[in-house]
């Protein structure tokens, strides 16, 4: 075989291990396993910090799914600061087979590191999992700060003509959401952004059954980026959150179903070797669920994190992440004193991840934790299940054959 051959066969093999350069995606923050908060040049972080759609640029993005969610959930969304002639601001609009966790890129309801509230239960997750229908969000630039607003629908409806359903049940409530974020320029060394989000959430089960009772979502972030020195940047964080998923029983009866958090962080996003990323941070926080007499409670104390993305040449890119809850604590407390505990732990959780660049078309992958021991067997279609670790650290299998999950989620982005 020639030298050319060869060359060909290598880059072949390598454009296959999907994710990174700059562009970013959803992909990319799941293989640095760092909170999306806290790593800038993201397109992800416009859907917390709605103001970021002023300086996204011309991106097409595609979600193609993800095993953590039976290959679903896929999306494609475009930012066109020059539609109208940018007349009219920068227009956003976001197509999902899901409706996206609040202030997420996409659903995120399956392994913590794409959860951005934590959490090793159901308490940081957004416990919402309806389709969407449409997602829209508008910027403009005003001197030195960017304003942008957003709508976003999800819905279903029936009526056979003795029932009309809205919504199908607690965890797929139909969607009517708001927000609004605002993005300034403090001074010459410091930014900082504000995102509001507001989301009226509610399902009728007809005739014989439940119907919400009250059923609204909120999410408050603010973060700053301030210049410190020359390779680092410092990036403080506060975000939190409601979700109200209490229902009324066709008895009738209100059932109570509410959850919370809160958290609080600093990062640094260090610039190394050849324009290389190295972001260390930590993050304090609290997840709460209060069902009416019973109450469970999350605390990292703190929540700390690792990655490093590291550009092999032009083309192509590698990251590694970790996060370690080094004083994890649970708590469930309820009316019967007999029936508490508590559990205090040390969480673990790794990712790996890559990107290929190819022109102006950009691919980002989660690697399979295994992939550096064999990756030809898992390229090659290798017959050994997928396992990951979860947060707490045990492997788990999902029996997918390892050829097919060698890159167990990928994302494309599209600039020009």
């Amino acid at each position: 075989m020639n030298n050319g051959m060869k060359r060909f066969f290598a880059v072949a093999a390598v454009a296959l291990m999907v994710p990174a350069v700059a562009a970013a995606s959803t992909a990319r923050i799941a293989g640095l396993n760092a909170p999306g908060d806290y790593v800038k040049g993201d397109y992800t972080g416009m859907f917390t910090y709605l103001s970021e759609v002023n300086s996204v640029g011309n991106l097409v993005y595609v979600e193609a799914g993800s095993i953590y969610y039976n290959l679903s959930d896929h999306a494609v969304g475009a930012v066109l600061p020059g539609l109208f002639d940018g007349k009219y601001g920068v227009w956003s609009f976001n197509l999902r087979q899901y409706h996206p966790a609040l202030g997420q890129s996409w659903n995120g309801s399956g392994l913590n590191p794409y959860n951005y509230n934590m959490s090793s239960g159901d308490l940081g997750y957004d416990p919402n999992m309806q389709g969407e229908a449409f997602d829209i969000i508008w910027g403009h630039k005003m001197g030195n700060g960017n304003l942008a607003l957003r709508v976003n629908r999800s819905f279903e409806s029936t009526d056979n003509g003795t029932s009309q359903t809205e919504g199908d049940g607690n965890y797929n409530r139909n969607i009517l959401g708001f927000g609004g974020g605002y993005g300034w320029d403090m001074n010459a060394n410091t930014q900082v952004e504000i995102g509001v989000h507001y989301q009226q959430r509610s399902f009728d089960q007809g005739t014989g059954g439940s119907t919400d009772n009250g059923g609204t979502a909120m999410l408050v972030a603010a973060r700053a980026f301030r210049k410190a020195a020359g390779n680092l940047t410092l990036v403080p964080a506060v975000k939190y959150f409601s979700f109200d998923n209490s229902y009324t029983t066709s008895t009738p009866t209100d059932v109570d179903e509410k959850y919370s958090g809160w958290q609080a962080g600093l990062a640094g996003n260090w610039t190394v070797g050849s324009d290389d990323l190295l972001v260390f941070g930590a993050q304090f926080a609290q997840n709460k669920g209060d069902y009416g007499d019973d109450t469970e409670t999350e605390t990292y104390m703190p929540n700390v994190f690792l990655a490093l993305e590291t550009h092999i040449n032009p083309w192509l890119t590698f990251r590694a992440g970790a996060q370690s809850a080094m004083f994890y604590s649970y708590k469930y407390e309820q009316s019967n004193p007999s029936a508490e505990y508590t559990e205090k732990a040390n969480t673990f959780n790794f990712n790996l991840g890559t990107t290929v660049k190819l022109g102006n078309l950009t691919l980002d992958a989660v690697l399979d934790p295994a992939f550096l021991q064999n990756p030809f067997a898992q390229l090659m279609g290798g017959s050994s299940a997928f396992y990951y670790n979860d947060y707490y650290g045990n492997s788990r299998g999902d029996g997918f054959n390892a050829g097919n999950t060698a890159f167990p989620m990928v994302s494309a982005t599209y600039t020009w």
